[in-house]
């Protein structure tokens, strides 16, 4: 059973699972290696569902989302620069 305290408590988690997801595919990106899509797939989604509840997005989760969003608006592959570092966790959720 659910109880009343119970949603926000997922939204953390999900804030968390969010920020983990945003995290290893910056490490991707800086590595060289090939980020699978289903890892974009589950940030999209993870992101939609913290927007759908008013939750603030981590600084990771916002900077790999805006970045994306940045290359498809100018019709480039969706790829992050070479130069995109990590965003301080400044603001995360815990």
């Amino acid at each position: 059973m659910n109880g009343p305290g119970d949603q926000p408590d997922r939204m953390v988690e999900v804030s968390g699972l969010a920020a983990a997801i945003a995290d290893r595919i910056l490490e991707q990106h800086d590595a060289g290696t090939s980020i699978p899509p289903e890892h974009f797939y589950m940030l999209v989604k993870a992101a939609q569902m913290l927007e759908d509840n008013a939750v603030p997005w981590p600084p990771s989760v916002e900077h790999v989302v805006m970045e994306v969003a940045k290359r498809v608006e100018v019709g480039e592959p969706a790829r992050l620069p070479r130069d995109a570092k990590k965003p301080k966790a400044e603001g995360r959720l815990k």
